[in-house]
């Protein structure tokens, strides 16, 4: 369980590293939290190694709960192989409730070794404690 909750972060913040890899979901109507910085180190990251991961953005409503539902597929053989979707408790990975304002995160993840080196593209999404639209991003990056 622990290692699925590290490779749902791991994730969740290599889709919002930055400007080319990333992108709001078509249809994200009124998302409650804007990103404003985001950083990695290494970027790309490296399998086996540790990433040093920081997030600044504002939020416009409190979060008392939610939930995440994170999609991904990896290119291989010529085609995009989709990977079993993971769904998660947001205050499983944050300590609820989470202020209106501004937010800043920042952590370091090792990209376990058995990640498959290569394409990978996805989408998560994210909903607060009413079931309303918190943000909606789409990514595609490559893991080194």
């Amino acid at each position: 369980m622990i290692k699925t909750i590290l490779l749902i972060c791991f994730m969740l913040f290599l889709i919002v590293v930055n400007g080319d890899i990333w992108n709001y979901c078509e249809g994200n109507i009124n998302p409650t939290f804007k990103i404003n910085k985001l950083s990695l180190s290494p970027d790309p990251p490296i399998v086996g190694k540790e990433v040093a991961v920081s997030l600044e953005g504002g939020l416009n409503e409190e979060i008392t709960s939610g939930s995440s539902i994170f999609n991904v597929a990896f290119f291989i053989n010529g085609g995009w192989r989709q990977l079993p979707t993971f769904h998660n408790d947001i205050c499983k990975v944050l300590s609820c409730p989470v202020a209106a304002g501004p937010f800043t995160y920042s952590t370091s993840i090792k990209v376990p070794i058995f990640t498959p080196h290569g394409q990978y593209r996805g989408q998560i999404t994210l909903t607060d404690q009413s079931n309303r639209n918190v943000t909606c991003l789409t990514f595609q990056t490559y893991l080194k």
